[in-house]
């Protein structure tokens, strides 16, 4: 079986997922759909932004990839039409691991070890996969090995309502609804970070399971009062707390808190990850399967496991290929956690998969086909392509 084939979807649709609740709208850039929001020092969009690849071969079987690539898709676009399709082109794609190693190996040595990169080879490696895994003829979470669980628990990531009662009412309906937990998407200031974290433990009670996102925003001494504070309400990690760089800082804060410490967003190699574990920098390893790949995640995974922190990926925004290799992953984990979970995310990449992925009582049911489980409808996503791009063997 060989590559005949590579194509890429730059996709930008309509919808923007308001996840924090919040209602403000800062102005674009000039010339640009991008922005910064209020409190939060990241760049967003104001559209949905992904990268979509296809791998075909020569016996007829396809694969679908996602490149985690909320801003600029153009950007690992350009790397896969430019760079890694062709690299792939003639190889045999059940030789998934040789190939993330050679795409990755191709450009580490000038630097290229993380960013761009790395989300492009993410999304090759997961159409790699899912090819690898059809030829068996298995699901993915059986080729990756023996699955675990066919059903995710998952916290719902952000409450989208404005006020904070509002958000405490919210939380209230996603337990109801079956979910294990709910994320509190914090950064806001000291105050009325505590004040929302309160008001939303106040009306779910004691036993419901709550985790908070601080958003990079806090200095060492902030995050330990921050931390301090919410693990006496309970608070079950509080995750990307200070500078997304800062190893030593992580560390000396995981020490000094009582609740566990959650890092992994920012993360994309398992070189990255074992030096945040040497040094004790995390407590709850969150790789993100559109940013590291299948491979590469796995073996964070596997890394994570022998120094005993638990895993729970890591996931943002996927039009539904990113969110079904991630389901996949998470079902073979013996050391997982908890699975993050965009409730507008899923109802938006079900317009566009098929068979839709399913969620049944607050738990994600991991797809039963062959490969992914799931495929690209080409047709119907056909409008929000913003740029297509191919390489294959004829032209080469």
């Amino acid at each position: 079986m060989r590559i005949d084939r590579v194509q890429t979807f730059a996709v930008k649709i309509p919808y923007h997922d308001r996840f924090g609740g919040h209602t403000a709208r800062p102005a674009r850039f000039p010339g640009s759909e991008y922005y910064f929001e209020e409190d939060w020092r990241e760049v967003y969009a104001d559209r949905t932004e992904s990268l979509l690849v296809r791998i075909d071969t020569d016996q007829g079987l396809h694969g679908w990839g996602e490149c985690q690539a909320p801003i600029v898709p153009e950007a690992a676009q350009a790397v896969v039409d430019r760079l890694l399709g062709p690299m792939l082109l003639g190889a045999d794609p059940r030789d998934v691991r040789a190939l993330r190693d050679r795409m990755y190996q191709s450009m580490n040595v000038r630097g290229h070890f993380t960013g761009f990169m790395v989300d492009a080879i993410s999304g090759l490696d997961i159409a790699l996969w899912d090819i690898a895994a059809k030829a068996a003829g298995t699901p993915l979470a059986a080729a990756i090995g023996a699955p675990l669980r066919d059903r995710l628990p998952a916290y719902v990531s952000g409450l989208r309502a404005p006020t904070v009662e509002d958000r405490a009412a919210l939380a209230a309906e996603c337990f109801r609804a079956g979910y294990a937990g709910v994320k509190l998407y914090l950064g806001h200031g000291l105050d009325p970070d505590v004040a929302q974290a309160a008001a939303v433990r106040d009306r779910v009670g004691s036993g419901a399971r709550l985790v908070a996102d601080a958003f990079w925003v806090y200095s060492m001494e902030e995050a330990v009062r921050l931390g301090g504070r919410l693990a006496a309400l309970g608070v079950e990690w509080l995750e990307s707390p200070i500078e997304p760089e800062d190893v030593l800082g992580h560390a000396r804060l995981a020490n000094q808190l009582d609740l566990p410490v959650a890092v992994g967003e920012a993360l994309r190699t398992g070189h990255q990850f074992a030096d945040w574990l040497r040094q004790d920098a995390l407590d709850v390893a969150q790789p993100d399967i559109a940013r590291c790949g299948i491979t590469e995640g796995c073996r964070i995974a596997e890394l994570a496991a022998a120094y005993r922190r638990p895993v729970a990926l890591h996931l943002g925004v996927s039009l539904g290929v990113a969110m079904a290799a991630t389901w996949h992953v998470a079902a073979t984990l013996p050391h997982f956690l908890i699975q993050e979970h965009h409730p507008p995310m899923l109802e938006l990449t079900n317009r566009f998969i098929a068979p839709p992925l399913r969620l049944d009582r607050g738990s994600l049911i991991v797809p039963a086909g062959p490969g992914l489980g799931v495929d690209v409808d080409v047709a119907a996503l056909a409008e929000y392509v913003s740029g297509r791009g191919e390489v294959n063997r004829v032209r080469a």
